[in-house]
């Protein structure tokens, strides 16, 4: 009688953590990019806020990618700052980095650890919502 009660715990468990892991960017109010001025060392006053349908494709491809429990020590500043706002007024840095000319990594302020984006489908996404 244990060992299924045990066997549905773990079932439980697992499949919660699963879910919550897969979830990890909620929905956001407002959701603002700034760029990396190498120049002036400093992320761009100007930036640019995402509509409704960009922001829901961005919280898409950021809960699909591969999350690694260690931080990355990276050499160079990220290439972008992404600032979400959530519903209670809580906010969230997600700085994003370039490579080989796709963004490919990324952090958070809130979050420990490194996510890396799945394919090339993601990083394609990516670019287009930063260069519109």
């Amino acid at each position: 009688m244990k060992k299924p009660v045990i066997i549905a715990f773990i079932l439980f468990f697992g499949i919660a953590g699963i879910i919550f892991a897969s979830n990890q960017f909620e929905k956001s109010r407002v959701a603002t990019v700034q760029f990396w001025d190498e120049e002036m060392q400093v992320y761009e006053d100007i930036s640019i806020v995402l509509n409704d349908k960009e922001q829901k494709e961005l919280r898409t491809v950021l809960n699909q990618s591969d999350y690694k429990a260690r931080q990355s020590e990276m050499a160079v500043i990220a290439d972008v700052k992404l600032t979400i706002t959530y519903d209670d007024n809580r906010q969230e840095s997600i700085y994003l980095w370039k490579e080989s000319g796709q963004y490919s990594r990324f952090t958070s302020s809130e979050k420990e650890g490194t996510f890396i984006l799945k394919n090339s489908e993601a990083k394609r996404t990516i670019e287009e919502i930063l260069s519109r």
